[in-house]
């Protein structure tokens, strides 16, 4: 097992009530500190006195930060999780590129507006290698972007194709909710990221998608 593996897993699941109430209390304290004040200002004696928890409390359930941070991104993963699922379904129902896109970028956008000011930060004050994206929902965004693979039209590598505009499709929503969150509530926002992934997707050979 690797250092960071456990460096990260909690020290132990809290079962009762009042246990599960310390690590909310605490998981929340991280949340704050991380979009309010950053990465550097995010102790575990910062978190423990923001959550009312002493320290001896905090490191019961874990060993460090990072350990808190892996928590938080794994709640966010799960809070996104129903949503994924659902998109899954609705995709094979679509009669189109168009239509299949459009699904999918509503569905990126849902994943971001769950507390944009989490996404922000983990995107830009945690360093690199604590973030994580849990195997199951990497394995439901692959399958929600190959389903895409029976629309395309005169695309050489549709792997590739994939590849790419997930890359692409991550960047421009990130960005927005970091610049302009409000953006997100926009409609034409997702008119804008269908048009560019279809003409992608659908090339001028092409006689209809």
């Amino acid at each position: 097992m690797s250092r960071s593996r456990l460096t990260t897993n909690p020290r132990k699941t809290p079962v009762q009530a009042r246990s599960r109430a310390t690590v909310d209390a605490i998981i929340q304290a991280a949340t704050y500190i991380l979009t309010e004040v950053g990465w550097e200002g995010l102790t575990t004696n910062a978190v423990a006195e923001r959550a009312g928890v002493n320290i001896g409390s905090l490191y019961q359930f874990f060993p460090n930060k990072e350990a808190v941070i892996a928590e938080l991104q794994r709640r966010h993963a799960v809070a996104t999780r129903t949503e994924l699922h659902k998109t899954l379904g609705l995709l094979p129902k679509q009669p189109s590129l168009r239509e299949a896109l459009t699904v999918i970028s509503e569905m990126l956008i849902v994943e971001h507006r769950v507390a944009p000011a989490v996404h922000k930060a983990i995107t830009e004050e945690l360093p690199r290698t604590l973030r994580c994206m849990p195997e199951e929902k990497k394995d439901l965004r692959r399958q929600m972007l190959e389903s895409l693979k029976p629309f395309m039209r005169n695309v050489p590598d549709p792997d590739f194709a994939i590849y790419i505009m997930s890359i692409a499709a991550e960047a421009i929503i990130h960005n927005v909710t970091a610049e302009q969150p409000a953006l997100l509530d926009n409609p034409r926002l997702i008119t804008e990221i269908v048009a560019m992934f279809e003409n992608y997707l659908c090339r001028p050979k092409a006689t209809e998608c």
